[in-house]
């Protein structure tokens, strides 16, 4: 097993102008795979909201040259302080826009989550089901759905690194 690594989304507002967005882009680093272990978002916004709102979230492998969503850099903290090994991978979160591919971009999972249900937590604790991305390519976890109006969110993401 690798290095086990925290990618915090610190109180980012999607907005309802901006579509769809990039919540994290994960781009692996020269010859250090990633998996995506599990992520964690919640939204405080909303809460006691009476319209009910349910938004798309997919995690897609994106399979070549990679144009970033333009997201803002976050610094993976490993879980392991006591080892405190910076991560060769990158990541941002909140893209403005959406990362795109020169290659093939794969859905490998998709969920619905209703807003007011928070957090919405998803693990893949089995190694055979994790998301991965190899150099030259990256992982995304994107809100599909435009949001009614702006909401703001927090989360993690659990990356392991070869």
């Amino acid at each position: 097993m690798g290095r086990i690594y925290t990618v915090p989304f610190t109180s980012g507002t999607v907005t309802n102008a901006g579509g769809n967005t990039d919540l994290w882009e994960l781009t692996p680093g020269d010859d250090k795979p990633i998996r995506l272990r599990g992520f964690i978002l919640g939204q405080t916004s909303e809460v006691a909201d009476a319209a009910e709102e349910a938004v798309n979230i997919s995690v897609i492998h994106l399979g070549a040259t990679v144009t970033s969503s333009d997201g803002t850099s976050v610094t993976p903290a490993p879980v392991d302080t006591a080892v405190n090994v910076a991560a060769g991978f990158t990541a941002e979160k909140n893209g403005p826009a959406v990362a795109t591919t020169s290659g093939t971009a794969t859905t490998l999972y998709e969920y619905c989550w209703n807003l007011r249900n928070s957090p919405c937590e998803v693990w893949y604790p089995d190694r055979d089901f994790c998301p991965t991305a190899r150099q030259a390519a990256a992982l995304v976890i994107r809100l599909n759905t435009t949001v009614a109006d702006d909401i703001t969110f927090a989360g993690t993401a659990i990356v392991e690194e070869e």
